[in-house]
């Protein structure tokens, strides 16, 4: 499999790497064997790389990786992410957290359950309005100097909080949501990343399901899943979004593309080159499997207009939406 350097590190990533969303459990629930079975099927199938996060499964993902890296550690990137508090009292409840005194405990904490000394990437999982960056980017750059993390990373934010974090020091790597139907980062992260020699980690490539082609108007979610009552499937705009599903299809078989919509969905992904890798989530080796086989082959041009053609038919299919974004306990002050 392809490998591109993340940003300007010397970490090399696989153009496809292994998400663990799935197995915290919000995706209609999770077996954690089968997700430690996804993780070995996605190394045995060429993946060097695996992103995790403290808040899948409130530690829950951490913990079923460990045996994993236990066996085989010495194979793999490992990424993770922190800056997601949750408690279980009164009620269980989720808020954003990225002072650098939280993120210094919140990464002893994953570094605990992974059954590790240091982790290769270390992620701000959302930013906090309200926040320090020389603060929150300091303190993660104090852990690199400290031989905790290898990169330093922010995740989900917006262009002017990447650049807030300038004056801060620099960071190396820069995870966001992706994929044909949510384009929002093109406005201006994706440019600023270039600019800064910062790696982009694409999340959601497949649009969380929506381009494998698996899905019709009939498709529902378990309550437990977060897409039940996402915009992405719940809007007017749904039925409109699985017709740009069948017509990137007819692109994908005209190509020769044995993964169908879904291949020719990540090569969409890959095409810019400020892009490093996109992370498939696999609930299980079968989907591991399939996930390794996406990144094989790039778009061609002509594939790349017949695309922009097929959304240009129907403008309402990209959008923004809710994906279980924590609240902001900081916004109002801000």
């Amino acid at each position: 499999m392809e490998r591109r350097r993340l940003g300007d590190t010397d970490i090399e990533l696989t153009v496809i790497g292994l998400g663990t969303w799935q197995w915290g459990g919000r995706w209609g629930g999770a077996d954690d064997a089968d997700s430690l079975a996804a993780a070995h099927a996605a190394v045995d199938a060429g993946m060097n790389w695996i992103d995790t996060a403290d808040i899948y499964g409130q530690g829950r993902a951490e913990e079923v990786l460990a045996p994993f890296l236990r066996e085989r550690g010495d194979e793999v990137v490992l990424s993770t992410k922190g800056g997601v508090a949750w408690s279980y009292e009164p009620q269980f409840r989720i808020w954003r957290a990225a002072d650098g005194a939280y993120l210094r405990g919140a990464l002893e904490a994953s570094l605990g359950r992974l059954g590790v000394e240091a982790v290769d990437i270390y992620h701000v999982h959302w930013p906090i309005a309200a926040g320090d960056p020389a603060d929150t980017i300091g303190t993660l750059l104090d852990l690199k100097r400290e031989g905790k993390i290898r990169a330093v990373a922010v995740s989900n934010y917006s262009t002017a909080d990447l650049e807030a974090t300038e004056g801060a020091g620099s960071i190396d790597a820069y995870q966001a949501g992706y994929h044909f139907m949510r384009r929002e980062i093109e406005g201006g992260q994706l440019d600023w990343c270039g600019r800064n020699g910062v790696g982009v980690l694409a999340y959601g490539p497949l649009a969380h399901g929506l381009l494998t082609g698996s899905m019709g108007p009939e498709t529902t979610f378990r309550d437990d899943d977060w897409r039940a009552t996402s915009e992405l499937f719940t809007d007017d705009a749904f039925a409109d979004r699985l017709t740009v599903v069948d017509e990137l299809g007819e692109i994908a078989r005209q190509s020769g593309r044995a993964g169908g919509v879904a291949e020719l969905a990540v090569a969409w992904v890959l095409r810019r080159p400020e892009v490093t890798s996109a992370i498939i989530g696999g609930r299980n080796a079968q989907q591991a499997r399939g996930a390794a086989a996406y990144g094989a082959r790039p778009l061609a041009r002509d594939e790349e207009e017949a695309m922009e053609a097929v959304l240009a038919r129907h403008p309402g299919a990209d959008r923004h939406y809710s994906h279980g974004e924590p609240p902001d306990p900081t916004a109002e002050a801000a």
